[in-house]
């Protein structure tokens, strides 16, 4: 009796082992015939296709930031001699001419904080208009 237990565990142990094994099998075959069948159902992608990157020779890419580097160069100069020549301009000037631009310059600044502060307040106006 016990012999006869075990072998008919046995046989129902390997009958299930074999047709898990089967079935594995099988839908390892049959993954790509589904995923065929649910692209077919579901219709378009719905992500965006990815933009292919083409990517630069090592060269190009050296030669471009070498170029940037150069223009960040020259901005640089630009603006130093920039503020040379007006300290330079500045300072050549009498003393009662230097009162009068440094009055100028307050003035300029005290004008566009007004245009700015009148500016906000009419945008501040139209927001609640339109709230």
């Amino acid at each position: 009796m016990k012999k006869a237990c075990r072998l008919l565990i046995i046989i129902l142990i390997t009958l299930v082992a074999t047709e898990t094994a089967t079935e594995a099998q099988s839908s390892i075959f049959d993954r790509w015939k589904s995923r065929r069948v649910e692209k077919k159902m579901s219709g378009d992608k719905r992500k965006a296709p990815k933009e292919k990157k083409i990517k630069e020779p090592r060269s190009v890419i050296k030669a471009k930031k070498k170029q940037e580097k150069k223009q960040d160069e020259l901005k640089k100069a630009y603006e130093r001699s920039l503020k040379e020549n007006n300290e330079r301009h500045f300072n050549i000037q009498s003393e009662e001419v230097k009162e009068r631009m440094k009055q100028n310059e307050r003035e300029i600044k005290a004008r566009e904080k007004e245009r700015r502060k009148a500016i906000r307040k009419a945008g501040r106006k139209a927001r609640k208009k339109y709230k």
